[in-house]
């Protein structure tokens, strides 16, 4: 039990660290997201058309046909997330909230591999089956919004790659620490 533990612990440690690396290291997410000419007018700009927290999409769901249909026609369209209290950036409750969430993703694949302890034992075929359905999972809901809500397909592939990769680095942790404990020769 504390193996299984410490492998959901670690992976809640190593996410942190890729999340650093490739979220506030590299540059290259932000190459995939356009800057405004001005982020405090188009703040305002939000405020303004905006009245409370929360998704808007543009043509929203109750815009008259002949809205919908100029707006799909010439634009413009978008999905925004909308937080009027502003939200900071590495706030203690998101340190422990996000914590806790790579552990409790770390104690999910866990049981997945105990699970798969009864087909196969080998540490490959655990990362290669983990693995597939993580990657499987994560390029589902990315393909769908670039094709239903036409999401930008840059940003969608670096997220399928910073999530797929995610996925693999928290399956190899998982697979290594719920292995079979060999048996002890007679």
């Amino acid at each position: 039990m504390l193996r299984f533990f410490s492998g959901a612990l670690l992976v809640a440690v190593v996410l942190w660290a890729w999340s650093t690396l490739f979220y506030v290291i590299s540059p290259i997410p932000y190459y995939t997201m356009s800057q405004t000419a001005d982020d405090i007018a188009a703040g305002e700009a939000l405020l303004e058309h905006f009245p409370e927290t929360g998704t808007y999409i543009l043509p929203g769901r109750y815009s008259s046909d002949e809205v919908r249909k100029e707006m799909r026609n010439n634009g413009p369209v978008a999905t925004v997330y909308f937080t009027r209290e502003g939200s900071p950036e590495a706030s203690p409750v998101k340190i422990l909230i996000g914590t806790f969430n790579s552990i409790c993703i770390g104690v999910l694949i866990g049981f997945a591999m105990l699970l798969l302890n009864k087909h196969t034992t080998n540490y490959w075929s655990h990362v290669a089956i983990g693995s597939v359905f993580g990657i499987a999972y994560t390029a589902y809901p990315r393909f769908a919004d670039i094709i239903w809500s036409d999401f930008p397909y840059g940003y969608q592939l670096m997220m399928i790659f910073s999530d797929g990769f995610s996925w693999i680095l928290a399956v190899m942790i998982m697979a290594w620490f719920t292995r079979p404990k060999p048996a002890a020769a007679a």
